[in-house]
């Protein structure tokens, strides 16, 4: 396997090589499947834990991989039935046309074997399920700010960023080593080492203003890469939990609670987990929204809230 994949990318390619040579090798010990593919016997657990909940729409033990490996030995049993050729739905292929289009615009302009590749799937799915060619995204990310992130992470690389944080309201020029790029809630994001903070961020890409490559200092601090696992990620964001007693337009977009709400109905009072990088956005960001919704927990914001509340109606009265 190609070693410059992101470890996500490595993992989506295991998978695909692990069905064919499970159908050849029928029997085969996770030991042995393990030393085969060169990672450890509870990767290839997590592995095969996978694939046994992958499978066609329907999601019907008929549909779904009939993997057997609870007793140390891995068999396959219905790989050859899984694999006959299945027409693609109306929405399957319009989503694959999206998805493939999303990509193509993420992929380096240099990189002209893949985008060539891409253009060929997206004439064969436009033919199949019968739409325009021209199938379009438009997002906020662009191509210049993407494209050297990727380069950047793949050949261990400092970029220098300006950021405008919606936390303070301010931007400030950061220089960060890139670690991955991830999706979550229609955003696109950017966990890095902060040379300035020497701690773990994350940054919403289309608020990355501009890019440079930074040399790295040769006597500065140890490469991320080498000391940080996936476990340490996330480690400084700060959870806190709120009652939405009055649900606005404001407060949905302030909380970004749209995802939330498209799979829950929309009670009269509702009660929501959240996480933030920041303590000082979270009282100001409740604080905002008046009596609409109330900070359950932590305990010390919600002093620090009552406290700036006290201090404001004070204020007001000395008028």
């Amino acid at each position: 396997m190609n070693k410059n994949l992101s470890a996500p990318l490595l993992r989506t390619a295991r998978l695909l090589d692990l069905v064919p040579y499970l159908n050849s090798n029928q029997g085969i010990s996770i030991q042995d499947l393990a030393k085969d593919f060169g990672v450890s016997t509870a990767q290839i657990n997590s592995d095969l834990t996978t694939l046994w909940m992958c499978g066609l729409p329907g999601y019907t033990p008929l549909e779904l991989m009939d993997l057997e490996f609870e007793s140390g030995y891995v068999t396959i049993r219905n790989a050859l039935t899984l694999s006959k050729p299945r027409n693609v739905s109306f929405d399957e292929g319009l989503a694959l046309m999206l998805g493939l289009e999303l990509l193509q615009q993420q992929i380096p302009v240099d990189r002209r074997d893949l985008l060539a590749e891409i253009e060929v799937l997206k004439d064969r799915f436009s033919v199949q399920i019968g739409v325009p060619r021209a199938v379009t995204i438009s997002h906020a990310i662009k191509p210049e700010i993407v494209s050297p992130l990727i380069e950047a992470i793949n050949t261990s690389q400092d970029v220098e960023i300006s950021y405008h944080s919606l936390y303070s309201d301010e931007i400030s020029d950061r220089k960060v080593t890139p670690l991955a790029i991830y999706e979550e809630d229609g955003n696109s994001y950017l966990r890095a080492f902060c040379r300035n903070a020497e701690a773990l961020r994350v940054f919403r890409i289309d608020r990355i203003l501009t890019l440079s490559k930074s040399l790295r200092d040769p006597n500065g601090s140890v490469a991320p890469k080498d000391f940080i696992s996936a476990d340490d990620i996330g480690k400084d964001k700060i959870s806190y939990t709120i009652r939405i007693k009055r649900l606005t337009r404001d407060v949905i977009e302030r909380f970004d609670l749209a995802q939330l709400l498209q799979e829950n109905a929309k009670p009269e009072e509702i009660t929501v987990e959240l996480s933030s990088f920041s303590g000082e956005w979270i009282q100001r960001a409740v604080l905002a929204t008046g009596s609409d919704v109330e900070l359950l927990s932590p305990p010390e914001l919600r002093k620090e809230i009552a406290d700036r509340a006290l201090n404001l109606l004070d204020r007001y009265a000395r008028k």
